[in-house]
């Protein structure tokens, strides 16, 4: 899978987008009109893409208008490249500091308005792992020293970007000195 397949078929990216915009638009138009927001502004049209993306297959995007035709890969490859190749995992570090904490959840594992929000000592992770959410759709935990399961990421990831966004965790954030969002 070619997950910077869109970075060299810009057209073919923006043809997707402004078909899922028109999805976006029938299903949530008239709430966008009375908050006045606009799909045009690419905050309101990244939280409903997040919305969305769970549905995403092949099928329904051979169901938009005008119809895509997008198989597993294309469908990664266009969510790592609307996400901007980022995972949702957030480190913090300070630079000359060893110590690097990396953004968790305990259970539930879902947002539940920042009470299971918590602050993981990079040290004590002993094991990087993936749950699955829904069909295809996973998210991914590291395990401490303690036994404790945590998830990392903010986003639901494709199966087929799971292997990127671990390697992410892996690699860059966890190599981190400065912390960031990766």
């Amino acid at each position: 899978m070619d997950i910077n397949y869109y970075d060299e078929h810009q057209e073919e990216f923006e043809a997707v987008k402004l078909a899922l915009k028109g999805e976006m638009e029938r299903i949530w138009g008239s709430m966008l009109k009375e908050s006045g927001d606009s799909l045009d502004d690419e905050a309101t049209y990244l939280n409903l893409f997040e919305e969305l993306q769970y549905t995403f297959s092949p099928s329904s995007f051979s169901k938009l208008t005008p119809s895509q035709d997008l198989d597993e890969d294309k469908i990664a490859a266009f969510v790592a490249r609307t996400r901007g190749y980022k995972y949702g995992i957030t480190i913090k570090a300070r630079p000359g500091h060893l110590q690097k904490w990396l953004k968790g959840r305990i259970q539930p594992l879902e947002d539940a308005a920042g009470t299971n929000l918590c602050w993981i000592d990079t040290a004590t992770i002993v094991h990087i792992g993936a749950g699955q959410q829904f069909d295809d759709q996973y998210y991914l935990t590291v395990t401490t020293k303690t036994g404790q399961s945590y998830r990392v990421n903010d986003v639901r990831l494709p199966g087929r970007l799971l292997e990127a966004a671990q390697e992410t965790l892996l690699f860059r954030a966890l190599d981190s000195s400065t912390g960031g969002n990766f």
